[in-house]
């Protein structure tokens, strides 16, 4: 009995040591096997498309996404996109209506960026004129070539102004022979004009509406400016006399800067010559622009940091012919010389130190002579027609010059705008129709 405990305890020890070596063993094999590391990496694999267009949904690919929409900034040619839906793999964001053409996609979540490589923007070009059916014109906008007429009277839009989605236009509309100052809304109406008028011009800031143009009051066309359809009449400081008057005139441009509203136009003065004015948040009475006490018209207003462009047209002081004009901050700078010419500025839009401004000339005033369409850029001609033919605005978008008006074919006038001095024809080629702004985002 001795001899077999002795023998089973030394079995006993050696299970228990092969146990335990095997134990180790294992262990320690165990401990030697690599943990992989979480990627944590933010990264972009693909984009849904590279060519985009204002209000497209774009998917981007990838991982490592906050599924929380707004821990994820998305910005395209640096302008920020709004994040619609997210999860850790995808972003469904909105495009935002951008400055450039080309450019890059980048996604910001925390601390990690990456780049979802460039993409290509095709901009919506917006005209905004009329277009004559066989009886009367009719106002009308296109988009990107496509007609919309907003009225089945007779009427003219003069003005455009868009907004996220919003589609803003002004002018007038007839109804019962009464020609009234309208802005449409998406299409929906809204009367300005109480008596005869017309509105010229709109800007939108927030929900804001500023409106300006004329309204026939007390038997005079009174220079009329409307905030969200309350109008008020425009009275100018006449320095000749030092006195506040209300004469016959217009409002003819407002632009949008910060929180203010420009805007300009002419008045009649105490000599019977037209003179123009300007005001700051439609206070009145407005200033009178510095002239050359000359029949002297401001069509057109944009404001460039702390500086105010005003293009219009004054007339030469010996000739007496219109000559196209660019005021900055009050300082005058003639276009056309007014010798036998007629110049007229219509439109104009800053980039940077580069002015452009569109109008018309009439080259050959005492022979007769067609108007051409043309823009100046810092003074610099450039004639977009050699028929009878307008510019009536301007915009420059990533480098491209657009500018709207009509050309006349012999027949009729037809819509058109310029990108770059290549025609694009909107208007049909049998009824008149006229381009008489546009806009390009």
């Amino acid at each position: 009995m001795k001899i077999t405990f002795y023998k089973t305890a030394n079995m006993l020890i050696i299970i228990c040591s092969v146990f335990c070596m095997l134990t180790e063993s294992s262990c320690k094999k165990n401990n030697d096997v690599p943990v992989t590391p979480v990627d944590t990496t933010l990264k972009v694999n693909s984009l849904s498309t590279t060519t985009l267009h204002y209000g497209d949904t774009l998917t981007i690919n990838g991982k490592n996404f906050s599924a929380t929409a707004v821990n994820n900034i998305v910005t395209i040619i640096g302008v920020s996109a709004t994040v619609q839906s997210a999860t850790t793999t995808q972003l469904k964001v909105i495009v935002p209506a951008l400055g450039n053409i080309t450019g890059e996609v980048i996604v910001k979540t925390g601390s990690q960026t990456a780049s979802a490589g460039n993409i290509t923007y095709t901009p919506d070009v917006f005209v905004a004129g009329s277009q004559n059916n066989s009886a009367m014109a009719l106002a009308t906008y296109w988009k990107n070539g496509t007609v919309v007429t907003v009225s089945t009277n007779e009427s003219v839009l003069n003005a455009i102004c868009v907004k996220a989605e919003d589609i803003y236009v002004a002018g007038w509309e007839r109804i019962n022979n009464l020609q009234l100052a309208n802005y449409w809304k998406n299409g929906t109406k809204n009367i300005l004009g109480i008596g005869a008028s017309a509105a010229n011009t709109i800007a939108v800031n927030g929900s804001d509406v500023y409106t300006g143009g004329w309204e026939v009051v007390n038997g005079f066309d009174i220079p009329r400016y409307w905030t969200n359809g309350a109008g008020i009449s425009v009275n100018v400081t006449d320095p000749v006399i030092s006195q506040v008057v209300l004469g016959n005139g217009s409002c003819n441009g407002i632009f949008i800067s910060g929180s203010s509203a420009y805007s300009v136009g002419s008045y009649r003065n105490s000599q019977g010559r037209f003179s123009p004015w300007e005001t700051t948040n439609g206070i009145t009475p407005a200033n009178t622009i510095p002239n050359n006490d000359k029949h002297c018209f401001a069509n057109a207003v944009f404001v460039s940091g702390t500086d105010k462009y005003v293009a219009g047209n004054q007339n030469n002081p010996t000739t007496g012919l219109a000559m196209a004009t660019i005021w900055k901050n009050g300082v005058a700078a003639n276009l056309t010389t007014g010798n036998n010419s007629v110049g007229v500025a219509t439109a104009v839009f800053v980039v940077g130190s580069d002015v452009y401004v569109a109008g018309y000339e009439q080259e050959n005033y005492s022979g007769g002579g067609l108007t051409y369409a043309k823009y100046w850029k810092n003074g610099v001609p450039v004639k977009l027609s050699t028929a009878s033919s307008n510019a009536t605005g301007i915009t420059v978008f990533d480098n491209d010059i657009y500018v709207s008006g009509w050309e006349n074919n012999g027949t009729t006038n037809v819509a058109k705008y310029w990108k770059n001095g290549t025609a694009v024809t909107l208007g049909n080629s049998a009824n008149a129709s006229s381009g008489n702004a546009i806009l390009v985002r």
